[in-house]
């Protein structure tokens, strides 16, 4: 029995540097911080980080502002204004030989996207709790609150479709200025200009010029 328990041990002890020794590889860079207004936070695998200019951004990383600001560059270009009080995920980011595949999550707050031209393999989505926007190279903001999603469309096309709505509940934003709400549980509201003093609010948010 002693020469059992001893085995075990030695076993256990060796077993535990193994698993100390094992390294994960990092999730690849997918971008960098461009700038950055008040402290904002990313959370990764290994932990939260204060983010400063020129940092890296890896994929599956998480991005909060609280009161702070950030603007960031994917590495196909994409350029992305992140408000005040917002969460948004790198949710999945992938190079392939056809083009950038891009998939977010915004969790909360809003945004302003600028998509460099995709190719036609390639893809770049949004998704929120109630909606999912995707986009071929444009100019837009898209917002998530308690009570739903709001996408507008500045410049290019955003289709925005429901995800707690049937598959066919989507519309497709193509004039500036133009866009939808979608509730929970209901089908994107019908295309319609936001007005100015809407569309003035989140692009002031968003702003860092």
């Amino acid at each position: 029995m002693e020469r059992y328990r001893v085995w075990a041990a030695a076993w256990l002890a060796a077993a535990a540097i193994c698993w100390i020794g094992t390294a994960y590889p990092a999730e690849p860079i997918v971008g960098t911080v461009l700038a950055v207004r008040g402290a904002v936070f990313a959370d990764t695998g290994g932990g939260s980080q204060t983010l400063t200019v020129n940092a890296p951004l890896r994929r599956s990383d998480t991005i909060t502002t609280n009161a702070g600001k950030a603007k960031i560059a994917l590495n196909d270009g994409t350029v992305i204004s992140i408000a005040e009080n917002t969460r948004l995920r790198l949710a999945d980011y992938d190079k392939a030989s056809s083009g950038f595949r891009t998939r977010l999550a915004l969790i909360s707050g809003a945004m302003r996207v600028l998509v460099t031209k995709i190719t036609p393999a390639g893809r770049f989505e949004v998704e929120t709790e109630t909606a999912i926007a995707a986009v071929r190279g444009t100019d837009w903001v898209i917002e998530t609150t308690p009570a739903g999603t709001a996408v507008a469309v500045l410049r290019g096309a955003v289709a925005v479709s429901s995800l707690e709505a049937p598959p066919q509940s989507s519309v497709v934003l193509r004039s500036p200025g133009q866009g939808t709400d979608v509730p929970h549980g209901k089908a994107p509201t019908p295309p319609k200009p936001w007005g100015a003093e809407r569309l003035a609010n989140i692009i002031t948010r968003t702003a860092f010029d």
